[in-house]
């Protein structure tokens, strides 16, 4: 203490001064440490980039003191200072004044040059400014404006260099907020595809499930089609050979005419079953629909009550299709018959639709097995009473209905849905109950139309002389057969092998002009035997007939040689029919 007392007074006071400004500096470190934290806070927070000028002004203000304080951001989308923060509202005026000049006047580009605070004299000398641009190492970000007090304190260069530090980490967390931004609207983005994508995956594998209990549905129902078909062909062939040993007009004519009638109507049955399995075998040919949706809508005026009105737009400049005119017909006048029901009791609008659209690959992905490329489109729109989505999740399974017992069989939609799977195509339904339902049918388009292929008909059925090889695993069915060729005339040799119908062909190839094959057989199919008569003799004609079977088609028979493809059960007229298209071919 005695020691200190010996010190004379300037002594002491400069050693008090420094001691203070040491205290500062400490303070003002602490306190640049500190603003980091801040800054960090307002980033994780997801504040504005003003609460982290804010957080700037106050640092600021411990550091050094000034008159006034005043931060500019600059503005995002014209590149301008946009003033955010003034530390004294009512210099705001006269500060904004002198911001405007120093600009004008290049002093802001040489504080950029400069890279830390400059100092500037007020446009009429009387005050002094302290300039500093707020940025990082690659873009201005804003800028710093001080007013020194009137009696202009020297600012000590320690000051004015954790004024840099300040300022650049204003700048680095106005960077680091702006990516944190995007970094959070991306993260949101991806949020929302990753649900959209979860939800198309939900609706596809939904769809897929559909798609594969209606199709196990349809091979089950083809299966049963298949044995039922060979059950048919011989009530219908021995029916026939029966009512020609018969007298017209006998009692005993007359009851064989009802069970042809009734076996018919199974035999109708029966193809709409296989046309729900998409196994229907019908021949193909350039259709345009919108004149089939004409000839429809003819007969449905004709039956639909007054109290249903029809409205139509029809695109003339549609495309092509490639299908049976017979099925897209049926498709037209189903879902309309539908749409009329559902308004029956309260009337309203029918409205059908036709457009030709783009099925792109991001289509594709919300409806499982829609292919891209051009496609019809057509809507059947009703304001009927609609349904609910349990109802809609069953509509396509056959025998499935929601109407009263006896007005329905519950074959229709599923029918629909299987001709225009079979023509490539795919079938959407939206309802809601209590306003309606849409249907919307796509179809693919082709691009050339090319000649519609003629079939040769007969009003009675033609006989002739050929020798004609017979092949069937069923015996009743090639007793029938054999009885009804050789009634016509033709000289029929059986089999009910298809390794033995070929061991007897290789031996006499010249002995036969036609082999009629079913297809389903043990030891040897159809198509197999078809090939190997062929390879024999390139020229023989073959007709192959099945009552199901998914390994063969109308158009993969055809491509391998084979002249026609005739689905079970086959009727008198018919065959004979087929024959002589078959031999008959110049």
């Amino acid at each position: 203490m005695n020691h200190l007392l010996n010190i004379d007074p300037e002594t002491l006071l400069a050693r008090i001064e420094h001691l203070e400004d040491h205290r500062r500096f400490i303070q003002n470190m602490l306190e640049l440490a500190l603003s980091l934290g801040d800054f960090q806070e307002n980033i994780n927070k997801g504040y504005g980039p003003e609460h982290i000028l804010q957080e700037a002004e106050k640092r600021i203000g411990h550091l050094i003191p000034l008159d006034a304080k005043v931060l500019y951001l600059v503005d995002e989308h014209h590149s301008d200072f946009k003033l955010t923060i003034c530390g004294e509202p009512k210099l705001k005026g006269f500060v904004e004044n002198e911001v405007e000049h120093m600009i004008e006047k290049g002093l802001f580009a040489w504080a950029v040059r400069e890279k830390r605070g400059v100092f500037i004299t007020s446009r009429d000398h009387t005050r002094k400014f302290i300039l500093h641009v707020i940025a990082t190492y690659s873009r201005i970000r804003g800028m710093f404006v001080g007013l020194l007090p009137c009696e202009n304190h020297k600012i000590p260069d320690t000051s004015l260099t954790l004024l840099s530090i300040i300022l650049l980490n204003t700048a680095n967390a106005l960077e680091s907020l702006e990516f944190y931004s995007l970094l959070r609207n991306q993260n949101l983005i991806l949020e929302k595809k990753v649900e959209e994508r979860t939800e198309a995956l939900a609706r596809s594998e939904k769809q897929l499930q559909q798609v594969l209990k209606i199709q196990a549905i349809g091979t089950l129902a083809g299966g049963i089609a298949h044995d039922f078909n060979n059950i048919l062909f011989p009530i219908v062939g021995y029916t026939e050979l029966t009512m020609d040993e018969v007298p017209q007009g006998s009692v005993a004519r007359k009851n064989l005419e009802e069970i042809l009638k009734a076996a018919h109507r199974a035999k109708d049955l029966v193809q709409q079953i296989l046309t729900f399995s998409r196994q229907s075998g019908q021949e193909r040919e350039p259709i345009r629909v919108q004149y089939v949706i004409k000839e429809a809508l003819k007969l449905l005026r004709a039956t639909i009550p007054s109290t249903i009105e029809i409205e139509h737009h029809l695109d003339e400049s549609c495309g092509a299709i490639s299908g049976d005119a017979t099925q897209i017909h049926q498709v037209i006048m189903n879902l309309c018959t539908n749409a009329y029901q559902a308004m029956q009791e309260a009337g309203g609008k029918l409205k059908i639709v036709l457009t030709e659209v783009d099925i792109t690959y991001a289509d594709t992905i919300e409806r499982v097995g829609l292919k891209p490329g051009r496609h019809l489109r057509l809507t059947v729109k009703d304001e009927g009473c609609g349904m609910e989505p349990a109802v809609m999740d069953r509509i396509f399974e056959p025998y499935y209905t929601t109407k009263a017992h006896g007005k329905g069989t519950g074959l229709g939609l599923a029918v629909i849905h299987g001709i225009v799977k079979n023509h490539g195509g795919d079938i959407i339904v939206d309802s809601t109950l209590g306003t309606g339902s849409t249907f919307h049918v796509f179809l693919p388009v082709i691009d050339e139309i090319g000649v519609q292929t003629k079939t040769t008909t007969f009003s009675t059925a033609p006989g002739g002389s050929e020798r004609i090889l017979l092949v069937d695993d069923e015996e009743q069915i090639i007793d029938m057969e054999q009885q009804i060729l050789e009634h016509l005339g033709y000289k029929v040799t059986t089999s009910t092998d298809g390794q033995k119908a070929l061991e007897v062909f290789t031996r006499h190839p010249d002995e036969f002009d036609l082999v009629i094959t079913d297809m389903t057989m043990p030891h040897m199919t159809g198509d197999r035997l078809a090939r190997k008569l062929l390879d024999i003799k390139p020229e023989i004609p073959i007709i192959l007939c099945t009552g199901f079977n998914e390994a063969i088609t109308e158009e993969k028979a055809l491509s391998m040689g084979i002249q026609k493809f005739v689905m079970k059960p086959v009727v008198k007229n018919e065959l004979a029919s087929t024959i002589r298209a078959v031999l008959d071919v110049p």
